[in-house]
């Protein structure tokens, strides 16, 4: 375990939690798949991805007001509060548990925020996509899921025809969307082990993403992107054989 990362978990992090339950907010302790009591072939456990990451890589965004977002699998909305620092007209979020998602919902009236929402539901039957550009995953649920989602994210944008960009933290799926037809990978983005993988359905001279100065653009044979293959490899394609 790297130094910092050793002094976040064991000296941050509880201090966080510690802060947080006395402002009676909960974003931050995990729940397993086990003790939601989830189909485990459905959907994964709850932990948390609003990290500075995730707010460094939002950063190479540029985020207007016209702009919202959902976080599929927002779990108890930890990214979500990440979001909400940049100026998206909507943040909301989708999540399985009923339990969890009353905690978000929670979270967000003790903080007195107002541009965000949470659904229950399973991701795979949601269908409430037309209001968004922007996707937001966490590793939230196995291919059969991501494969839904994606064949809904489909219907809407025949509906409603704009740019969405798929912005996804440790994309275990990432062969799902690269098979849609419908998204391209356009970059990613990389920090100490962690992978954020993001696409459009436009061409990168089309995209609001020709923008980004930080993106790692995905291009065969260079390092990062050898990197990210090696990382699907022994992560992903491993898990779901």
């Amino acid at each position: 375990m790297e130094l910092k990362s050793f002094i976040y978990w064991k000296l941050v992090y509880p201090i966080i939690l510690r802060l947080d339950k006395f402002r009676g907010l909960d974003f931050l302790s995990e729940m397993s798949p086990e003790a939601l009591q989830f189909n485990l072939k459905r959907a994964h456990g709850y932990g948390p991805s609003g990290k500075n990451f995730l707010k460094e890589v939002l950063s190479d965004f540029n985020i207007s007001s016209t702009d919202s977002i959902i976080d599929v699998g927002c779990g108890k909305g930890s990214a979500m509060k990440y979001l909400l620092d940049f100026p998206f007209e909507r943040v909301d979020g989708i999540e399985l548990s009923g339990l969890i998602a009353d905690i978000a919902t929670q979270n967000f009236k003790k903080l007195n925020e107002n541009r965000c929402r949470v659904f229950t539901g399973d991701a795979g039957y949601f269908n409430q996509y037309d209001d968004y550009n922007y996707i937001y995953f966490y590793n939230p649920f196995p291919p059969i899921v991501m494969a839904e989602v994606i064949e809904n994210l489909k219907f809407s944008l025949q509906r409603i025809d704009r740019e969405m960009v798929i912005i996804y933290m440790s994309p275990t799926c990432n062969h799902i969307i690269a098979e849609s037809g419908i998204f391209t990978q356009v970059g990613a983005y990389y920090k100490n082990d962690a992978w954020i993988t993001v696409y459009s359905n436009r061409s990168i001279d089309k995209s609001v993403l020709s923008y980004n100065k930080k993106i790692h653009r995905s291009i065969e044979g260079t390092p990062l992107n050898d990197a990210l293959k090696v990382y699907l490899q022994n992560y992903v394609l491993k898990a779901y054989k």
